[in-house]
């Protein structure tokens, strides 16, 4: 008999759980368990919205995005929505689909709902000590039927903020998007995204804002400019935080390096991101899994990253790694970085990240619905 199962994201945004929840509806078996998406609230980028709608639907996942209602309303639309669609098992997904998603699902246990936590994340920005949100967290773990974290080290986080033994808390890696790794030709893909076909480029990608370093990026590349480098340097993602944006610019256009620091916004076709680039940097200062790291080496773009989080366990010896707020250790890794070097590190990227895929881990996650309805 089909199961009902309700993926709850906050919203329809650009980030990596998104995107995350989509491998995992797209490579699902809907016979077992028919997919739902309930959305928290509307996204703040209504194109890649419609997109991810779109793409949500032809997976065969209906979706419903709420009002973005304040939270004890929205709690109560949710456990409305839950009942009336008759959802077996709700799989909330990172922070605030953990807190809210949890409490309109308790509402539900005498209807006989499961429910399943994933942590997507680090959430040290959040589960400040004393906290509302950390005492809440760790109350509803013991209501919770399975939880999953995308690497070991949020499955170590998780454990120790909330008191959890580690066992308790399954690993389950995240997959690639096999579209976002298509061969390109750089000349192509550069002229695709507006850039000149000659010279090297060097790209950092992610939503603009403090957690994935573009701040420390801009640093680097100003660094490396005033030592004679001869690149360009490209900023590619949604721009989340508009204030950190701003500053960002401004630096870059006292600095008169405009024409060498470019901003693109957020870029839809990622493989033509990844042929583009001679180089991708991601100078995150946490990390629950990064998705575009294991992107980029399977697409065959060499990686320099920092220590962050899950970065050294995910890339496994594929990158150059540097330490966190370290930006002249970032801009000298950048810098020595030549060609023999890189081709080791495609190399070793492509053999990596071979080890993710939607498949494996949607098979994984529909073996622990089996184990959580069973219960």
């Amino acid at each position: 008999m089909t199961k009902r199962v309700a993926h709850i994201l906050n919203s329809l945004g650009t980030g990596g759980v998104p995107e995350a929840v989509l491998g995992l509806v797209q490579h699902g078996h809907a016979a077992a368990y028919a997919p739902r998406v309930y959305c928290l609230k509307p996204a703040m980028e209504p194109d890649a919205a419609r997109d991810l709608r779109r793409r949500f639907e032809a997976a065969g996942a209906e979706v419903h995005v709420a009002l973005g209602a304040d939270k004890i309303d929205g709690v109560a639309h949710l456990a409305d929505w839950l009942m009336a669609e008759r959802i077996d098992l709700m799989h909330s997904h990172s922070f605030r689909p953990n807190l809210q998603g949890r409490l309109a699902g308790f509402l539900c246990r005498p209807n006989g709902l499961r429910i399943v936590s994933h942590y997507h994340n680090q959430y040290d920005d959040k589960w400040l000590p004393g906290s509302t949100a950390l005492a809440l967290e760790r109350r509803m773990a013991a209501g919770t039927d399975a939880m999953v974290a995308v690497s070991g080290a949020v499955q170590k986080h998780v454990a120790a903020r909330l008191c959890l033994p580690r066992d308790g808390i399954a690993v389950i890696p995240n997959g690639i998007a096999v579209e976002k790794t298509q061969p390109r030709t750089q000349a192509a893909a550069r002229l695709a995204l507006g850039l000149r076909p000659e010279g090297e480029v060097i790209g950092c990608v992610g939503r603009i804002c403090r957690q994935k370093g573009q701040d420390l990026f801009v640093a680097a590349a100003l660094e490396l400019l005033a030592q004679g480098h001869s690149g360009r340097f490209v900023l590619i993602g949604a721009e989340e935080d508009a204030e950190l944006t701003a500053r960002l610019k401004a630096r870059i256009a006292a600095a008169g390096a405009e024409g060498r620091i470019i901003f693109l916004g957020h870029i839809k076709d990622m493989a033509n991101v990844y042929a583009a680039l001679d180089l991708l940097v991601a100078p995150s200062r946490w990390e629950g899994f990064g998705l575009m790291l294991v992107e980029a080496m399977a697409a065959g773009c060499p990686v320099v990253a920092t220590r962050a989080g899950a970065i050294p366990e995910v890339a496994g010896g594929a990158a150059v790694l540097v330490g966190v707020e370290e930006v002249s250790e970032l801009a000298a890794a950048i810098a020595r970085t030549g060609p023999d070097e890189r081709r080791r590190m495609v190399a070793a990227g492509r053999l990596r990240a071979a080890d993710f895929g939607w498949p494996r881990a949607a098979a994984q996650v529909e073996a622990l619905y089996d184990r959580v309805l069973r219960c």
